[in-house]
């Protein structure tokens, strides 16, 4: 989780010598034509990453696994999907404005570890416990 928040404050898209992360990125959808509703529910969308991945962590902490196994796995499809889809796009060097590698092959990365910790749980065979009784 932690890198894949991590991922999207790297560099994400190049314009000469400047990187810009993937949230002033955001900022310039009016540029792509989203500046609508769709803009708004992607930038929603996008922006919300790093409260979900808080969430899944608490849900973790309070013993909810599968309710956090669950969010990280909706958590990492979308973050990972959005970043194979910039990193698929990237690596066009000489190019005056182009995708950096760094951010959105990081990102896909933490993903693609939340979403396989996430199957993990979730496919995980539950232990009861059994009381000193031995009754379980």
């Amino acid at each position: 989780m932690v890198t894949t928040v991590v991922g999207t404050f790297l560099p994400w898209l190049r314009s000469g010598s400047v990187t810009r992360d993937s949230y002033e990125v955001l900022a310039l959808r009016g540029f792509a034509g989203l500046d609508g509703t769709w803009g708004e529910v992607i930038r929603a969308v996008w922006v919300g990453i790093t409260p979900v991945a808080v969430v899944c962590v608490v849900l973790w902490s309070v013993r909810l696994r599968r309710f956090a196994a669950f969010s990280a796995l909706v958590f990492g499809t979308i973050a990972g999907t959005v970043g194979a889809l910039a990193a698929v796009q990237g690596g066009n060097e000489g190019a005056l404005v182009g995708i950096s590698l760094t951010g959105p092959v990081v990102t896909l990365g933490g993903a693609v570890l939340g979403i396989a910790g996430a199957i993990t749980v979730l496919t995980a065979k539950t232990r009861t416990a059994i009381s000193p009784g031995g009754a379980p």
